[in-house]
C-alpha cells in the first residue's frame, strides 16, 4: 500500500489529535507528516513539506481555510475540509475540494474521502508519467492529437479541433469547434508546452487560442480577438507584440 504524505491544519489541537488517531486506525495510507494549529504558519509548512493531501479547517483566527488556499494557488495537493459547519460546502467544492467532512467526524465518510483522494493522487501520478512521455514525443514529431486529463482518465482529441483554452486555477477548460467544453485537471502552462506553437499562442495569462479560428482582431491597449464562435478574448498588452508577429507569420504560411 502506497502511503500518502498528509498534513493537518486546524486551530484546535484536540481536533488534530483526534483526526490523527482516526487516520491511523482507519486510513493508514494517509501518513501524517506534519500538523499545525496556526494557519499562517501552515502556509510555510505546506510550501516546505509539499504534501499530497491536506486536511483543512475552515474557520480559523487570522486566516481562514479558503484564504489560505488562495495564497497557494495553483494547489498541487488534494484537499479535504474538516469543519463544524455545513454551509461552507459549496464554496469548498468551488475550491476543488476532494472532500468535505463535518465534525464530529464520521468514520465511513472519512474513509470514503481518503479513498477518493488516493484515487486522484494515483491518477495524477499515472497521467504525469504519460504526459511527460507525450511531451517528449511531441518535440520529436508533430502529433495530430493531444491527451486531456479528465476526471475519467485521458481523452485524446484532435489538435485542429481546439478553438481555445482557458485557465481556471488547477484546471484548464478546452473549447472545441463543435462548442463542446472539456474540463481538464491540469494547468494551462502544461498544455502550452504540448500545443504546436505554429498554430497556438498564449495571448493572455488565462487564454491560449488557435490562430486558425480568429475572425477579427480589434485594436486597443492590448486589443481583443474575436473567434469564429463569437467569443471575445482580451489580448494582454505585454503579449500583444508577440501575438501579432505570430499571427502575421501564420497568415503568410497559409497564403
Amino acid at each position: 500500500m502506497r502511503t500518502i504524505s498528509t498534513i493537518i491544519i486546524d486551530d484546535e489541537p484536540k481536533n488534530i489529535q483526534l483526526l490523527q488517531k482516526m487516520l491511523a486506525a482507519h486510513c493508514p495510507q494517509a501518513e501524517v507528516v506534519a500538523t499545525e494549529s496556526d494557519a499562517k504558519k501552515g502556509l510555510t509548512l505546506l510550501e516546505d513539506k509539499q504534501p499530497q493531501l491536506l486536511f483543512l479547517d475552515v474557520e480559523m483566527p487570522h486566516l481562514n481555510g479558503f484564504d489560505l488556499l488562495k495564497k497557494l494557488e495553483p494547489i498541487p495537493f488534494e484537499v479535504i475540509f474538516v469543519t463544524a459547519y455545513s454551509h461552507y460546502a459549496i464554496e469548498a467544492f468551488e475550491h476543488h475540494a476532494t472532500g468535505y467532512i463535518t465534525k464530529p467526524i464520521n468514520t465511513e465518510k472519512l474513509i470514503a474521502a481518503v479513498n477518493v483522494a488516493a484515487k486522484r493522487i494515483e491518477e495524477k501520478n499515472v497521467n504525469k508519467n504519460l504526459f511527460s512521455l507525450l511531451e517528449h514525443n511531441s518535440r520529436q514529431s508533430a502529433p495530430d492529437k493531444i491527451p486531456l486529463s479528465t476526471s475519467n482518465g485521458l481523452l485524446f482529441v484532435k489538435i485542429a479541433d481546439i478553438m481555445y483554452c482557458e485557465s481556471s486555477g488547477n484546471y484548464t477548460h478546452f473549447y472545441m469547434k463543435d462548442d463542446k467544453k472539456i474540463v481538464v485537471s491540469r494547468q494551462l502552462g502544461e498544455y502550452e508546452k504540448l500545443l504546436p506553437e505554429n498554430n497556438f499562442t498564449r495571448i493572455h495569462d488565462k487564454y491560449i487560442i488557435n490562430l486558425g479560428y480568429i475572425k477579427e482582431y480589434v485594436k486597443g491597449n492590448g486589443g481583443e480577438v474575436l473567434l469564429e464562435n463569437g467569443k471575445e478574448i482580451p489580448v494582454a498588452s505585454r503579449r500583444k507584440e508577440d501575438f501579432l508577429a505570430r499571427f502575421e507569420k501564420w497568415i503568410r504560411r497559409k497564403s
